[in-house]
């Protein structure tokens, strides 16, 4: 064997990389050691500038020198984007003429040695604390190689500190997401910044035996002696994801069920209303003895007919009303209410059962001239229903509607609306509950002839509005209800 054939050998097997380029920095040629290092085949790396084809994303390009140099260490990517540490030897041929003709490049491989000093590092630092935390710990260094790996980690990974210390952070990752997460962490290692846990930095895990998991992490950077570290802390969120999915389901359920009512709410609504007015329509014309005269007994048994329809019709209205303001299909126009017409109208509508039942009924303005900003119908709604209760269950007496300036919780000016009454009272326990739905209070006689909604509608009316529905009452001295309602300016 020749002399060249020996120094090939040798030159061809060496455990360094050897790369020759030429005076522009070019690859002319490198051994299998530099292969195994970078991952590039000669082929592939013939012709390329160096600098630029072992340049990391996002650092600029190590020149090479312009004469002999000391050994230094430096960063270099690999084929497939990944970081190492490497030393750096070179040495210049030049021509008869003193200029550059190639450079030989010869390539340490540090990483493995770089990971095992920033691991020992960290270890005689830190090791006691992290591996006490309830969060995984996994620290990585500036070529995002573990260099520590808790026990918490290794509980959720499944993986002994020997199989992740010296790896790259991806093989914690599904294999279809770490081509996409190298270039994020060489831009964080680039310029690293504190990432708490809850940004929305949600990953997915991979354990040991190939299944996969959701986490959440948070990233901090740290530096021990010049060296630029960061730290994760992961989370384990199968629990909370699990829990999610399932409230999702459940809300998809309810919202596909509330959709359903709602087409039912819109069918019924004219099904139920259409043939009750027809029923109380033809009673009418019964009790008003246009087909003929009717026998004392037919008369009582169509009044019967009659109030029951009435019940049932005001019932299915309470219920329709309820469900649009749940469903959130009832939308107010503000507009300027003037308050002691509306009020005076109220009165007139309910002053003949004031009278049939031999009460008084009066409107008293504490200040004239004030405008509610509100919607007419709604306001006339809430206080037909007050005033129509407190006659109801008022015997002695009379009823009062008061008007006057207020303010609400939050400040704003408001007008109040104030029905009181001179009727029995509303005992304590009954006043905690009476906004409820389907609640009646009071004597029985009186909670027979209503539906136990209408305080409940009354007081979502004047929260859609932006006010309020109020109660007072002492026993055996009268209640009052007070409906406010923002002023208009």
């Amino acid at each position: 064997m020749s002399i060249d054939e020996v120094t090939r050998l040798i030159v061809e097997h060496s455990p360094d990389g050897l790369i020759l380029l030429d005076r522009d920095g070019v690859v002319r040629w490198w051994n299998s050691a530099a292969e195994r290092i970078y991952g590039f085949e000669q082929e592939e790396a013939l012709g390329q500038p160096m600098a630029q084809l072992l340049a990391p994303a996002g650092m600029a390009p190590d020149e090479p020198p312009q004469g002999e140099a000391a050994p230094r260490e430096t960063m270099h990517r690999r084929k497939d984007g990944a970081v190492i540490h490497v030393r750096c030897s070179w040495r210049v041929q030049r021509g008869t003429d003193g200029e550059i003709q190639h450079r030989v490049c010869t390539i340490s491989d540090l990483t493995a040695s770089r990971v095992a000093l920033d691991t020992n590092l960290l270890q005689a630092r830190y090791q006691n604390l992290l591996e006490s935390l309830p969060d995984a710990v996994v620290v990585i260094n500036d070529t995002g190689r573990i260099v520590l790996f808790n026990a918490q980690a290794r509980s959720i990974f499944g993986h002994a500190p020997a199989d992740a210390i010296g790896h790259p952070i991806e093989m914690l990752l599904p294999e279809r997401l770490r081509a996409q997460h190298l270039p994020q962490r060489t831009a964080y290692l680039h310029l690293p910044r504190l990432r708490p846990m809850g940004r929305g930095l949600e990953l997915l895990g991979l354990r040991a035996d190939g299944s996969e998991f959701p986490v959440e992490i948070s990233l901090s950077p740290i530096e021990l002696d010049g060296r630029r570290m960061v730290m994760s802390a992961i989370r384990d969120i199968s629990d909370r994801k699990r829990i999610e999915r399932a409230l999702q389901e459940k809300n998809l359920e309810l919202e596909r069920a509330s959709n359903a009512k709602d087409r039912f709410l819109a069918t019924m609504s004219h099904e139920l209303r259409t043939p009750l007015n027809a029923i109380l329509g033809f009673t009418g014309i019964l009790l008003m003895q246009l087909p003929g005269p009717l026998t004392d007994k037919q008369e009582r048994q169509l009044q019967h007919v009659r109030a029951s329809g009435q019940h049932l019709l005001s019932l299915i209205n309470d219920l329709l009303d309820l469900a649009k303001i749940e469903s959130g299909h009832v939308e107010f126009a503000r507009e300027a209410v003037e308050c002691m017409p509306l009020a005076e109208a109220v009165a007139s509508t309910l002053r003949p059962l004031a009278q049939e039942r031999g009460l008084t009924l009066e409107v008293v303005a504490g200040e004239t001239g004030l405008f509610a900003s509100g919607e007419h119908r709604a306001i006339q709604q809430v206080l037909l229903n007050l005033v129509n209760n407190a006659l109801k269950f008022t015997e002695d007496g009379g009823v009062t509607i008061e008007i006057q300036p207020a303010t609400l919780q939050d400040g704003r000016p408001a007008v109040a609306f104030s029905v009181a009454d001179t009727g029995p009272g509303i005992a304590p326990d009954d006043l905690q509950r009476l906004f409820q739905a389907f609640v009646q209070v009071g004597k029985r006689e009186h909670r027979g002839n209503g539906t136990g909604l209408g305080l409940h509608l009354s007081r979502k009316l004047a929260e859609l509005m932006g006010g309020s529905l109020t109660a007072a009452s002492v026993e055996g001295q009268g209640s009052r209800f007070t409906l406010a309602v923002a002023r208009h300016r």
